[in-house]
């Protein structure tokens, strides 16, 4: 098994990737990102090249691009110089203060894990989020399986192994029972296709507010 920095690694090495976005960020402009200050932290978790991050910095914000390949983050500076970035591993913590992030957007980042893991990291998200904060994320579809090949079952039903990583897959009772309803308030659940690099992708798009 190859660790998720290789992986990355080694993927973002292709030379015609560049920052591009889809615009599913649109549906909460207006109520929730155009709304912040200055003083607000974006974090863009698990950013790649930059694709939500090129999104915010053209609407004018300053979000705090991340992500665990140092490939993704040196591709993503040659496009934005300015933009502030951490290379960081998200199951090794999240270097943000409780309640600090206003926007969190997770996408296509945070299903790559065990579920133990996986628990521990939406806890993170969930503790740095401000009261009034919210976590945009995309996820990975059951339905998404079909799409990725060779794939090797796993004791964990949801999980599989596919090129040489661990990769989870969600249908709508994994996300709520990963989201508990007592600990999270759900403003947006969808599954639906998109294209991603090149290829096409089901995925689940969900939008939470912390309960605390």
């Amino acid at each position: 098994m190859k660790s998720l920095e290789q992986y990355w690694n080694e993927s973002y090495q292709r030379p015609d990737l560049k920052p591009t976005f889809d615009n599913w960020l649109d549906k909460y402009w207006h109520e929730y990102v155009s709304t912040t200050s200055q003083e607000d932290l974006i974090v863009d978790l698990g950013c790649g090249v930059g694709n939500n991050a090129k999104y915010l910095v053209e609407h004018g914000l300053s979000p705090i691009a991340c992500d665990i390949s140092e490939v993704a983050i040196h591709t993503l500076k040659s496009f934005f110089p300015n933009i502030q970035t951490l290379c960081l591993d998200m199951t090794e913590g999240l270097p943000f203060h409780k309640d600090s992030v206003q926007i969190l957007i997770a996408d296509l980042s945070i299903h790559y894990f065990n579920e133990a893991t996986t628990h521990e990291v939406i806890r993170d998200l969930y503790n740095v989020l401000k009261t009034d904060g919210i976590l945009l994320c995309r996820l990975n579809s059951t339905n998404e399986i079909s799409n990725k090949g060779n794939v090797i079952p796993t004791i964990d039903r949801y999980l599989m192994e596919s090129e040489g990583i661990y990769r989870r897959f969600f249908d709508r009772e994994e996300i709520e029972r990963f989201f508990d309803k007592e600990k999270w308030t759900y403003l947006h659940i969808e599954e639906y296709e998109m294209d991603r690099y090149t290829n096409k992708k089901k995925l689940w798009e969900i939008a939470l507010k912390p309960r605390k």
